[in-house]
C-alpha cells in the first residue's frame, strides 16, 4: 500500500507539471500570434487584390473593441472604401461609389509626374522625425499626409511627394 502511494504521487506531480508547461506554452504562443497587427504594406496588398486600382489612403483605427484598417482605392471610374481586420486581414466591409469629375482631377494630380518618392519612402522619412506606429498615410495634392502614434503623443507629418522634404510637423498629446 505505501509503495503504491510512493509511485502514484510522483507520477501525478510529474503529469501536472508537464501539463502546466504545455498549457502555458500554448497560451503564450497563441496570444503572441493573435496579437500581431498586420503592416500597412500587407493591408495595401490585400486591398489591391480586392480592387485593381490606386490606394490613395490607408488609416489604422483602434478602439477598445476592434482594430481595423480603412483603405480608399480609386479606379478610373469608381472609389472603393474597404475595411480590413487589422489582425487577420479579413475584408470586413466594402463600399463602391462612382467618382465625380472633381475626384478624377484629384487622382490625376496625386499620380502626376511630380510624385517622385513612394509611400514607403515617405513613411521612412516621417519615422526619422518621430518614432512610433504609422496609423495613416494619404497622398493629397502632391503631399503625403502621415500620422504617427507613440504612446501618449500623436504626430502629423507632411512630406512633399516631389522632393521628400518635411513641409509640416505637428505634435499633440493623444486623447
Amino acid at each position: 500500500m505505501d509503495v503504491k502511494k510512493i509511485i502514484v504521487i510522483p507520477a501525478l506531480v510529474a503529469t501536472l507539471g508537464v501539463g502546466t508547461v504545455i498549457g502555458a506554452t500554448t497560451l503564450l504562443t497563441g496570444n503572441a500570434q493573435e496579437k500581431k497587427v498586420l503592416t500597412m504594406q500587407e493591408i495595401e496588398k490585400k486591398a489591391l487584390a480586392v480592387v485593381d486600382g490606386s490606394v490613395t489612403d490607408i488609416e489604422f483605427d483602434e478602439n477598445r473593441y476592434r482594430s481595423i484598417y480603412e483603405v480608399e482605392v480609386y479606379t478610373e471610374t469608381e472609389e472603393y472604401d474597404l475595411k480590413f481586420d487589422a489582425y487577420t486581414g479579413k475584408l470586413l466591409n466594402q463600399k463602391k461609389e462612382l467618382r465625380d469629375d472633381d475626384e478624377g482631377d484629384l487622382i490625376e494630380n496625386n499620380t502626376s509626374t511630380t510624385t517622385k518618392i513612394t509611400k514607403a519612402q515617405a513613411m521612412e522619412k516621417a519615422l526619422t522625425k518621430a518614432k512610433g506606429t504609422v496609423t495613416k498615410v494619404k497622398l493629397d495634392n502632391g503631399v503625403y499626409e502621415i500620422e504617427i502614434i507613440d504612446g501618449q503623443f500623436e504626430y502629423e507629418i507632411d512630406i512633399n511627394a516631389s522632393t521628400g522634404e518635411i513641409v509640416k510637423f505637428e505634435q499633440d498629446i493623444e486623447d
